[in-house]
């Protein structure tokens, strides 16, 4: 299970180390990474082997880590395959940098607008698919209301006709009732 990422948190931390800046374009207010950002981001992207977005070359060196572990950013952990401590990063440290790197990648920001409309657009759908079936009953007691009523057969009153009996139907007696007669009257059945 993965847990998402709190945006506004993360801004928030972002806003406060001076690695991005709340700008207003003109049309609409965004955020911008600032120099500062930037660099952090690029020894960020090589501490850990992200690739960097900004296409900008830079490396990490043991001081930039040490404060990545002390910001909490990255772990050191020994490493069986590479037989060798490395830098891992934590939960917060990832969500940091995928937050700046959001705010840095117009694509992705342009996805998430557009992910927000396709699933405000399937909510309102399947609202409507929620009202569908209450619709048709609506429409079927209107449709009864509507057709005329059935006209139904008179019964006809007299004689009740009793059909005779015939001597094949001696025949259709069941075993209970052979078997719970009388032994002296076998001939009534």
């Amino acid at each position: 299970m993965t847990i998402p990422i709190d945006y506004n948190k993360m801004q928030k931390e972002l806003d406060r180390r001076k690695y991005m800046g709340q700008v207003y374009t003109g049309k609409y207010e965004t955020w911008q990474a600032t120099k500062l950002g930037i660099k952090t981001y690029g020894k960020w992207c090589n501490l850990v082997g992200w690739k960097n977005l900004t296409d900008q070359k830079w490396t990490s060196t043991p001081e930039f880590m040490n404060l990545a572990i002390k910001r909490n950013w990255a772990e050191m952990i020994y490493d069986f395959d590479m037989k060798a401590n490395v830098a891992k990063q934590t939960k917060f440290g990832y969500d940091l940098f995928k937050t700046f790197e959001y705010w840095i990648d117009e694509k992705a920001q342009k996805r998430v607008v557009r992910k927000k409309q396709i699933n405000g657009i399937m909510t309102g759908f399947q609202k409507l698919l929620q009202g569908m079936p209450k619709f048709m009953q609506q429409i079927s007691t209107m449709m009864t209301s509507l057709a005329p009523p059935e006209k139904s057969k008179p019964m006809k009153r007299g004689k009740r006709v009793t059909k005779k009996k015939s001597i094949s139907d001696n025949n259709t007696h069941t075993f209970e009732e052979w078997n719970n007669l009388d032994r002296n009257e076998w001939w009534k059945i």
